[in-house]
């Protein structure tokens, strides 16, 4: 028995033989483009800001804080008491709000988490001036 399976497994190796493709890569046809020639006019602050402005339309958040790098901005909101247990449907909604306030944000990353916020305030301070 052994000797009749290992006859067929030499036997399948042996006729599949081995076959190797090359890729070859030419980059020569691809156009590099900074990061920055697609982000429009607006500087990030004033992105951030524009971002900020539809936040404190929506009901629920009372304070928030806008860090915009490249195609993601990092947003930190503070909730009005009692409203921990709407924090996923407010985010959703400050995601929609970023989006809708700079067409060139392709990602968000948003807390609710206090020290965190905390953070993002200090870094946006300090990115003013």
């Amino acid at each position: 028995m052994w000797k009749k399976l290992c006859f067929i497994i030499l036997a399948t190796l042996s006729f599949s033989g081995c076959s190797a493709t090359a890729t070859e890569n030419n980059l020569s046809g691809v156009h590099f483009v900074k990061a920055d020639d697609k982000l429009g006019e607006k500087t990030p602050e004033e992105r951030a800001s524009s971002i900020k402005n539809l936040l404190h339309q929506i009901n629920g958040i009372t304070g928030n804080a806008v860090i915009v790098e490249g195609h993601t901005a990092i947003i930190g909101l503070r909730l009005e008491d009692g409203m921990k247990n709407e924090a996923t449907r407010l985010s959703r909604e400050a995601d929609n709000a970023a989006r809708e306030a700079d067409e060139y944000i392709n990602s968000t990353s948003i807390t609710t988490n206090e020290r965190i916020v905390s953070l993002i305030e200090d870094m946006e301070r300090k990115r003013a001036n």
